[in-house]
């Protein structure tokens, strides 16, 4: 066995042992290095897309529940992130915040589940 097998070989075992954690840290992983892998499906899902809201979506029936939507709120911020505008930013920290808090909470529930 050469010596970058050696060195991968615990890794290797902890990754068979632990799959499910595993999957958490290397989707993280791609949320915090690239946080519109998230946002872009969430803001699609709800139907904010860079042209404005799509008719008939989750977003356009809010915007018409509410009538008035004010500049720099929640929902303006979403359709400007969606559109690539002021709300990027925002939107890229909130999923990059939420996967190393999940990341986080990954490592603790498997470290619980060890002691038990």
């Amino acid at each position: 066995m050469n010596a970058t097998a050696a060195a991968a070989q615990p890794l290797l075992d902890w990754i068979s042992a632990h799959p499910y954690q595993t999957f958490f840290h290397v989707v993280n992983g791609v949320v915090l290095l690239t946080p519109a892998a998230a946002t872009v499906p969430f803001f699609s899902a709800l139907g904010l897309s860079a042209g404005g809201p799509i008719a008939g979506s989750t977003a356009a029936t809010i915007m018409s529940y509410f009538g008035y939507v004010p500049a720099a709120g929640i929902y303006a911020t979403a359709q400007s992130a969606a559109m690539g505008g002021y709300g990027v930013s925002v939107a890229a920290g909130a999923a990059q915040a939420g996967a190393l808090v999940s990341s986080a909470a990954t490592w603790l529930w498997g470290r619980n589940a060890m002691a038990a």
